[in-house]
């Protein structure tokens, strides 16, 4: 099936954004009439009508006179001359919002409670960053369908969408299927730490305008590097139920802005809110809400509840397991001389709890909790068998009677976990049916714990992004966005996976033939198949590869039915050099490659499989030298490679040590990534059918820094 024919069978299923991706890719190859009307139709259908319009003249210049250009373009035209309707006033029900104790409430005629049920939902689809704002409307409503039907009620986002996004809700919710708006205001924390700054004092007030007049249908904004432009036309302000202001902010940055300003203590009222004994960072921030409130009332006559977002590490609760780093070094009878700041997880504190309610609906408080980060959620309360539902109760009772929203919560489904939690709870390592089950006791703790609702994070998974322990070999990271890595757990929190592929996974790991049709033959024996000298165990006859922007694939044919029992199968990878790596197989086989090697496949079991690296090649191991190359060697250095998630703790008083753990991400997994098989993983790695072993290796495990531009680790030192 060539471009053109999966992009259109991509728009006759109704996968019209999957049908963008596709003919973009064949544009960029080359000067296609059919490319462009595909890609023409595909934005017509998710109502993009100018960009479509574009695509069928390019197909023009391309091939005047083209009819099927000339008809859809008669289809196009109508549609924007109709754009100028879009704000046309509409009637609305009079909804109104409030923050109370413990809830969030919406009058209906009289105040009722709501629990929020909520989900995060980002921007950066893939093959794009969050800034190119990509999605459009007709994906909207696909998702806004999909996340109805899981019962949420609300939808947050982290900063504006561009218009088309408040248009799309607005649509589905006038079709009565209410999905509340948690609008995000964004900001990024001033270059020089001074929060209160005149130039970011600007910078966040217009923030604060921009997102008010969006979300009320009354703003145009001009073309920004990164940022969302166009005219905000579709009233959300009926369904916006409160403003989110922030991100999560870094304890240093915090530190030194509170040390800049003497650590006073200090109080601020405002027309909506105040604060009588805050910190300055506490102030800043009571005012910055207040004047989001004064401002929305102001200009439209209404305001709702609002917010800042904080996370665990600035949290108000003091946490006896966690020391700082420079304690840590004292009880080892050491000194640590830095002028670095160290990003202790309990050294800041931002308490809103001191936030108090002037006038108006009210504020409350938003923290991202996820159970496996920071290491105190797991150490504080050892004999606890529920550490995350206890640390939210925590968290509750110091705010009282003030509603706390869980914004941020839920485990990835990626293949290697970055931290330990002791209930099974971990920063990865869960299979999509395993992460669904744990993301809902998530919630049930949230409930339990009193919170006004929880927003699970995420809807979709977003291939930009980075966690701390691939961040570093992730390179050139202006490509991240081309290409999935299964292994990072940043990567894979979505309920909607954006797998490779289309229309479908190009290896299922259940021993179709036909998806091997169109491989690379790497190795294949001529002639009929032939048993081993002296009639042992049965040989490797072929072995064929096949890729996409997530993984190498590899078809390893015997010459005979796979039987463990009598046989490994070796095979080595060498991804750059041929004269780097190490030469000699492991095992006492005394073979010698004639090249070098640099990671090796040992399948010997369905429980037993392994992929090992070259020790000079291992990342785990090399790390700290700042030399990951591999050298030549003969000496068989062949490595288990590790991961470590947790580093060791100290509590406060010295007295309780918490190790560090480390796990080995070699094994590899037996299953099939065929729904439809009851041996069905999603982090399946190997499939053995008679005498076929099908494998699939995650381009990172392979130190591809970006298979898009076939970019390898060489880290050399220097």
């Amino acid at each position: 099936m060539n471009p053109v024919e999966r992009g259109t069978l991509a728009i006759e299923r109704g996968d019209h954004q999957e049908a963008v991706n596709i003919f973009r890719r064949e544009i960029g190859r080359g000067r296609s009439p059919a490319a462009y009307i595909g890609f023409g139709k595909a934005h017509f259908l998710l109502e993009d009508y100018p960009t479509a319009r574009w695509a069928f003249h390019k197909a023009l210049e391309l091939e005047p006179g083209n009819e099927e250009a000339v008809r859809q373009l008669s289809l196009v035209e109508p549609k924007l001359a109709g754009l100028g309707a879009a704000g046309a006033s509409k009637s609305r029900p009079a909804w109104r919002y409030r923050a109370v104790k413990d809830f969030l409430e919406v009058h209906r005629g009289e105040w009722t409670r709501l629990f929020l049920k909520g989900i995060n939902l980002g921007l950066g689809i893939p093959g794009h960053f969050p800034g190119e704002y990509a999605i459009r409307k007709g994906t909207y409503l696909k998702w806004f369908r999909q996340i109805s039907g899981l019962g949420v009620n609300a939808i947050r986002v982290y900063a504006l969408h561009a218009p088309l996004f408040y248009e799309a809700l607005d649509e589905w919710n006038r079709a009565g299927k209410t999905l509340y708006l948690v609008q995000g205001i964004w900001a990024e924390p001033p270059a020089d730490d001074d929060y209160s700054g005149e130039a970011y004092r600007s910078y966040v007030l217009g923030n604060l305008r921009d997102a008010v007049d969006a979300v009320h249908g009354s703003a145009v904004l001009p073309p920004r590097p990164g940022q969302p432009d166009g005219k905000y036309t579709a009233d959300a302000s009926w369904f916006t139920i409160g403003y989110l202001y922030g991100r999560e902010w870094e304890p240093c940055s915090v530190k030194r802005y509170n040390e800049s300003k003497g650590r006073r203590r200090a109080g601020y009222r405002g027309k909506f809110l105040m604060i009588g004994d805050g910190s300055p960072f506490e102030v800043e921030l009571t005012r910055v809400a207040d004047l989001l409130q004064e401002y929305e009332q102001e200009r439209y006559g209404s305001t709702r509840p609002c917010s800042v977002v904080n996370w665990p590490t600035l949290d108000p609760l003091v946490h006896p397991s966690e020391s700082a780093t420079e304690d840590e070094v004292a009880i080892q009878g050491q000194t640590l001389r830095s002028a670095v700041c160290n990003e202790n997880e309990d050294m800041e504190t931002l308490d809103v709890s001191k936030i108090v309610t002037v006038a108006g609906p009210g504020f409350f408080a938003t923290y991202h909790a996820y159970p496996y980060y920071p290491d105190f959620i797991d150490n504080d309360d050892p004999e606890e068998k529920e550490p995350y539902l206890t640390y939210l109760k925590k968290l509750k009772s110091h705010h009282g009677g003030q509603p706390v929203l869980v914004a941020e919560f839920g485990v990835p489904s990626s293949r290697e976990s970055a931290h330990r939690q002791r209930n099974g709870w971990t920063h990865g390592r869960h299979g999509e049916e395993e992460q669904g089950t744990i993301d809902v006791l998530q919630m049930n703790a949230v409930r339990g714990a009193g919170m006004a609702g929880g927003v699970l994070f995420s809807w979709l998974d977003e291939w930009f992004k980075k966690n701390w322990i691939f961040q570093p070999y992730l390179l050139p990271a202006e490509r991240k966005p081309l290409w999935f890595n299964l292994q990072d757990p940043e990567e894979n929190y979505g309920l909607l996976a954006a797998y490779p592929g289309y229309p479908g996974k190009v290896v299922t790991l259940s021993g179709n033939r036909s998806e091997w049709e169109d491989a690379t033959v790497l190795y294949g024996r001529a002639g009929a198949p032939r048993k081993a000298e002296g009639g042992g165990p049965a040989g490797i006859r072929g072995l064929r590869a096949r890729h996409d922007e997530g993984f190498l694939y590899l078809l390893i044919e015997t010459e005979g039915p796979v039987d463990f029992r009598r046989e490994n199968y070796l095979v080595g990878m060498n991804s750059s050099l041929p004269e780097s790596g190490e030469r000699l197989l492991p095992f006492d086989t005394r073979i010698l490659s004639p090249i070098g090697l640099h990671f090796l496949l040992h399948l010997c079991g369905e429980r037993s499989s392994r992929l090992l690296a070259a020790q000079s090649y291992d990342r785990f191991l090399n790390a700290p030298s700042g030399k990951i190359v591999p050298e030549r060697s003969e000496q068989g250095a062949w490595v288990q490679m590790q991961i470590r998630t947790n580093a060791r703790r100290i509590s406060k008083d010295g007295k309780r040590y918490f190790p560090a753990h480390v796990y080995s991400t070699s094994p590899l997994r037996h299953g099939s990534l065929d729904g439809s098989r009851g041996d069905f993983h999603s982090l399946s790695d190997f499939f053995v059918a008679g005498d076929r072993i099908e494998v699939r290796i995650p381009w990172c495990m392979l130190n591809f820094t970006d298979p898009s531009s076939r970019t390898v680790l060489w880290m050399d030192g220097r």
